[in-house]
């Protein structure tokens, strides 16, 4: 009886185990759909949509991500992830793609480029040197990655695509927790 007992203890032990590597597992994956009505100050009337998914490195040192985008009203002019609350504007805190038209900061090494048109795919890392800020809303440039990854876990972010025709941004979307592979409809809107 003590070693069946035992046994099951085991078992339960190694289940909790997977169950605490696949939550922090899903606490370093992040998602976010982009779409127009989600961009602020007020809507923008498109059929562009796109997603942003990334990864945190086990070191917590690296953001390794991918955004897509589709059906842009207009040619492609630079990416972001923002500090800032649903239906909120906030400040650059990281570039996650530029053009010769909007190109990041001198600062920030190693932004890739944009597909240069409507609709592409980008991948790219992210490090405490790309850290541009907002420096106004407490984010120092080139060492702040940490407050970076606590916005995003807080649900403080969104990812957006600006265009030519949308300069302020012509799709957005609230940056989340785990990687969208589950029922994440409630997460559909900012």
């Amino acid at each position: 009886m003590k070693k069946l007992l035992l046994a099951v203890l085991c078992v339960i032990g190694l289940c909790a185990i997977s169950m605490a590597a696949t939550d922090n597992d899903d606490r370093n994956t992040f998602h976010a759909t982009l779409r127009g009505i989600n961009e602020t100050p007020g809507p923008v009337a498109t059929q562009a949509t796109g997603s942003f998914h990334a990864t945190l490195s086990s070191d917590g040192t690296t953001l390794s991500y991918t955004i897509t985008y589709s059906n842009l009203n207009a040619q492609v002019t630079q990416s972001h992830i923002h500090f800032g609350l649903s239906k909120e504007t906030g400040g650059i805190m990281v570039w996650l793609c530029q053009t010769a038209a909007a190109p990041a900061p001198a600062s920030d090494p190693g932004v890739p480029t944009c597909p240069d048109t409507t609709s592409g795919t980008v991948s790219g890392t992210i490090t405490a040197a790309n850290v541009v800020g907002p420096n106004g809303q407490g984010i120092t440039p080139g060492t702040d990655f940490d407050k970076v990854i606590q916005a995003i876990r807080e649900g403080a972010s969104y990812a957006n695509v600006h265009s030519s025709r949308s300069p302020g941004g012509e799709i957005r979307g609230v940056v989340h927790v785990g990687d969208g592979d589950r029922d994440d409809r409630r997460h559909d809107h900012d």
